[in-house]
């Protein structure tokens, strides 16, 4: 490890960047360039620079707040998207960079850490070097497209205040106005968005398969009946929708005793 340099990301590495999270997640340059470009207001990351150039890096994204039933907040910092160049993993850099972005997440003000593993086999490697532990849980359901209630697309700000209205009283992660900028153009640029459904909201992806990551309801509403209705709206045969479920697949980790089994989480990045 001696002839890398763990240090904080700077402007300058966005270029090496955006080739290095290409190269490992494929995802769009535009969109990690858009991620990279409003990092600073929603979070840090950490770079392993070897002779001059950003073979590693890892996020933490901090405009995340946990709510307690009272109403009660604690900022968290969530890792994200930790990526080391093929020709220079396995010398520990991935393990390396997430404990430092988790410092540099903490010197920000997080309290705690968590994050959502990429696959299940790394649910163990994050408990190893980070404490986070499986701590919610999740279940898939599907819907047939159906128009059974009204649609139309959100701007991020009048998602964000319908969502606090439905989680009022209720543990849950609040993601912050600049985060939810982002939520909005990540969903978007995967041919989704942000929805109003009925009385519901979701957040949305899919160019061919539609995948709600947020479903919200009021108590009259059936979440399959948004699910089928936001299909429906968006030409889509049918919407694939996730909802907690304490006996689930694995979703959010993080250190023992921070969240609450019943916490609704629901916005992530995967």
């Amino acid at each position: 490890m001696t002839e890398y340099l763990l240090r904080e990301y700077r402007r300058e590495d966005i270029p090496c960047l955006i080739e290095l999270w290409h190269r490992v997640f494929g995802d769009p340059e535009s969109l990690i360039s858009e991620f990279l470009i409003r990092l600073p207001s929603f979070g840090t990351g950490a770079v392993a620079e070897y002779r001059g150039k950003a073979v590693g890096a890892a996020y933490a994204i901090d405009d995340m707040y946990i709510h307690d039933s009272l109403g009660r907040e604690r900022r968290c910092g969530y890792i994200y998207a930790v990526a080391v160049s093929p020709e220079h993993r396995h010398q520990g850099l991935g393990e390396a960079l997430s404990q430092r972005a988790a410092e540099l997440s903490r010197r920000r003000g997080s309290r705690f850490l968590c994050t959502l593993p990429a696959e299940e086999a790394l649910y163990p490697w994050y408990e190893k070097i980070l404490g986070l532990g499986c701590a919610l849980h999740r279940r898939c359901f599907s819907s047939a497209a159906s128009p059974l209630l009204p649609c139309r697309e959100l701007e991020a700000d009048e998602y964000l205040s319908r969502r606090e209205k439905l989680l009022e009283g209720r543990p849950h992660m609040r993601p912050g106005r600049e985060l939810m900028d982002f939520a909005a153009f990540f969903y978007r640029s995967f041919g989704g968005g942000l929805y109003l459904c009925g009385g519901g909201i979701c957040a949305a992806y899919g160019d061919k398969e539609l995948v709600i990551k947020e479903l919200l309801v009021p108590d009259c509403i059936l979440p399959g009946e948004t699910a089928a209705s936001l299909a429906a709206f968006l030409g889509r045969e049918e919407a694939r929708y996730y909802l907690p479920s304490p006996d689930g697949e694995m979703y959010i980790s993080a250190q023992e005793g921070e969240l609450p089994a019943d916490l609704i989480w629901n916005l992530s990045f995967d």
